[in-house]
């Protein structure tokens, strides 16, 4: 949700997502656009929320015993999002970053490495990477080079104009670390464990309010739509279409140029239809959430096509949930902050459960509308490997620049439906799959190269018409499968 003041009265103004471009205002009545500049990347790249935090200067909390307050803040900006390092005061004189992103806190401190011999440099680090710290084995999770986006209370030190920060972040289980190359070649180590803010005083935290309004604040221009003879408010119905009559002074309205596409823009957005939608909320866990960005994902692999939609939600106190929606039903998934660990190349074990490996393949976004913690993109590929243990599933994403886990539990439909205070989603039928573009053809290309090698002998010594005929006999049904398959689809 988006709040904006009105142009015309004042009066603040919630738009119901940020996918909306038009709101009208309580009020003086007054229709409300976008600018068209805001509204043209609407379902091709997804705003990014701003300062969702509950963290606060003056903040307490306790780590491994020990009493700290935040005293300082830097936020680090980089082409698709940013993050907050909160600069710690412990109470016994020494000193910690808690590290704030995406709704994950990690609390660090900076350690003297004995030597810089063995570590990486920062050019040689990619996501997946391992390397060994005092016999434990870290795994990169984030590489990025960032600058300064603000500063805020006390600091180690002053990021001047230009300053930028390369900085590479490991996990292993729940421990926590960074080698910071900002200042030079060699870097500074830093580490810590992953952090729970219900180690903070709740007191000293941002009220639910004030997280609403800056992270939903919106960055662009807005105008009212008003008629230009009388200057009476054209009505959100009648904005809809490129020639209204005012209804005050029955005045033609030709609504041309950049208004003509924001309209045009609200109409595809409007048609549009998933089984949730933007602004939807939801109590979960005791905690109402709201609906604040959908991505429409598909894996590419030409045999075995499959596509799903994922619905991010948002609550001030608790953060980030993630719903899956797939031709199989829903799941819930969560971002871990404990990571799983590598069993062997073909199970990981977390939580005291072990998960075997199903399947590799790659995730495609196809539309983004609302915002995110990040900006998504019409094109952005992650790879991703899935694996299991009984109903549950354990998710590792792979991007250009970071790697992350995610754990995920089948929803019921009736679940769902209690969740949103909506009894038809109990009668939801799961996404239609996407029609196959070859499943039993895949099959057929294993047999055939079997085929090929048993028959080696017969097709050096020129008997290849009993292969050819047994190829036949392989093929011809596995492409009649098929068709028939996308036509049940």
């Amino acid at each position: 949700m988006q709040q904006v003041l009105c142009p015309q009265c004042g009066a603040p103004v919630k738009f119901t997502s940020t996918a909306s471009v038009m709101a009208v205002c309580g009020a003086c009545r007054s229709t409300l656009l976008k600018d068209a500049e805001s509204v043209k990347r609407i379902g091709e790249t997804a705003d990014v929320l701003e300062d969702y935090s509950p963290l606060c200067l003056g903040a307490a909390g306790q780590f491994e015993g020990k009493r700290f307050d935040l005293i300082g803040r830097i936020q680090l900006r980089y082409e698709d999002g940013f993050w907050n390092e909160w600069y710690l005061w412990f109470d016994d004189g020494s000193d910690g970053w808690l590290s704030d992103a995406s709704g994950q806190y990690a609390i660090t401190r900076r350690r003297k490495a004995k030597t810089v011999q063995g570590l990486p440099a920062f050019a040689d680090i990619s996501p997946g990477d391992d390397m060994k710290l005092d016999g434990q084995r870290f795994t990169a999770s984030d590489v990025r080079r960032c600058r300064a986006g603000g500063a805020q209370g006390e600091l180690p030190f002053v990021p001047g104009d230009g300053w930028e920060a390369k900085v590479a972040d490991f996990r292993s289980l729940d421990a926590f670390l960074t080698l910071d190359f900002s200042d030079g070649p060699e870097p500074e180590l830093y580490i810590g464990k992953a952090f729970d803010l219900a180690g903070m005083q709740a007191a000293s935290l941002r009220p639910n309010e004030q997280v609403e309004e800056t992270a939903g604040r919106f960055r662009g221009q807005i105008k009212a739509l008003d008629c230009p003879n009388c200057g009476a408010p054209i009505s959100f119905v009648a904005a809809m279409a490129t020639q209204v009559v005012c209804p005050s002074c029955a005045a033609t309205v030709d609504c041309a140029g950049d208004t003509a596409e924001v309209i045009e823009k609200a109409r595809k957005v409007k048609a549009i239809k998933t089984t949730l939608a933007l602004g939807a909320t939801a109590r979960i866990d005791g905690a109402v959430f709201t609906l604040i960005g959908l991505m429409k994902c598909a894996d590419p692999d030409p045999e075995e096509p499959s596509d799903w939609i994922e619905y991010l939600l948002f609550n001030p106190a608790k953060g980030f949930i993630w719903l899956v929606e797939t031709d199989e039903g829903w799941e819930r998934v969560q971002v871990c902050d404990t990571w799983p660990s590598y069993n062997n190349a073909t199970s990981v074990r977390w939580r005291s459960k072990l998960y075997q490996k199903l399947y590799d393949y790659t995730s495609r976004v196809d539309l983004a509308l609302g915002a995110f913690n990040w900006r998504v993109k019409v094109g952005d590929s992650t790879k991703i490997t899935d694996f299991k243990a009984g109903n549950l599933k354990l998710t590792r994403e792979q991007g250009p620049a970071e790697l992350g886990w995610s754990a995920s539990a089948p929803v019921a439909p009736a679940q769902l439906a209690e969740w949103f205070g909506n009894p038809e989603l109990a009668r939801q039928k799961a996404m239609p799959r996407a029609a196959a573009g070859g499943g039993y053809r895949k099959w057929a290309w294993f047999a055939t190269i079997a085929m090929g090698f048993l028959n080696m002998g017969n097709i050096f010594s020129g008997r290849i018409l009993p292969l050819v005929i047994g190829l036949a006999f392989l093929w011809l049904p596995a492409s009649l499968a098929d068709k028939i398959s996308a036509k049940d689809d």
